[in-house]
């Protein structure tokens, strides 16, 4: 029996992979903000937007559960917004919940030999990360977020050097409420109702699709997929030195939140 953490477990793409591990008789752990009702997963809750719950759910998991065997982190909210928004600590709600929560998740949990990591993100898309505007609180707009964030999540796949295999996933669209109800403009909604009638996938095929590239990928340490396809990890969205470079200044933010709200225990 593995054990999986899974983070945004509760709908959607998390919710389904939840079903698949526990169905093959796998201890599953799930992290969301509201408990689930999935029979026979474990649930924490916890606020990923903040560095100091990151660092609790890490010693929870160190102390209750030791090593893990598979973390799928999936926690992302895709809501449209016009204005920034700043967590308690200070920090850009989507750099902080779909980089810098699954910067430290990575590199914090307790991993144990032949373990992976899933990170479902958008990997291989063009673009580049700002250093500039890291957490692009400048210009800000939802969707330019969101779409920085994966880029940082690239240079955070590339860069891993811990001993878990690094696996950065794309599924493309998915039929899922949050994504059918991202945007409030009825226009905007109605657009994505018809596009994911058309090209949206079913969980349960992204699903299969997962299971079908964690095999593909057993003996790689680094890989991306979108769907079930390898991308190009040539491309420069991948490069190793900016990825040295974003690590570093994530380590300075880190000591920095930490030291200014003192909520977190980093020796975890």
């Amino acid at each position: 029996m593995s054990t999986i953490l899974i983070t945004g477990g509760t709908s959607g793409i998390g919710e389904g992979l939840a079903k698949h591990f526990l169905a093959a008789g796998d201890q599953v752990i799930i992290v969301s903000r509201n408990k689930g009702n999935l029979k026979n997963a474990i649930y924490i809750q916890a606020d990923l937007s903040l560095v100091s719950e990151n660092y609790r759910l890490v010693k929870t998991i160190q102390e209750s559960y030791g090593k893990i065997d598979g973390l799928i982190l999936c926690a992302v909210v895709q809501t449209a917004r016009k204005n920034v928004l700043i967590t308690t600590e200070d920090l850009e709600f989507t750099f902080a919940l779909q980089y810098l929560s699954r910067y430290i998740l990575s590199h914090q949990i307790p991993f144990s030999e032949n373990s992976f990591i899933l990170n479902v993100a958008t990997p291989g898309r063009k673009g580049t990360v700002d250093f500039a505007n890291l957490q692009y609180r400048h210009k800000f707009s939802s969707l330019k977020a969101n779409i920085h964030a994966n880029r940082l999540n690239d240079l955070l796949g590339v860069g891993f050097e811990g001993s878990s295999r690094y696996i950065l996933y794309s599924p493309m669209s998915v039929k899922t409420e949050g994504a059918k109800s991202a945007f409030a403009n009825p226009l905007m909604s109605t657009f994505l109702k018809v596009w994911h009638t058309l090209f949206g996938h079913d969980v349960d095929e992204i699903v299969n699709k997962i299971v079908f590239v964690l095999q593909q990928s057993s003996s790689e340490k680094f890989s991306a997929y979108e769907l079930s396809t390898p991308v190009n990890l040539s491309m420069k969205t991948f490069n190793l030195q900016n990825a040295k470079r974003l690590n570093q200044l994530t380590e300075e933010l880190l000591i920095n939140t930490i030291n200014d709200h003192g909520q977190a225990d980093k020796s975890c």
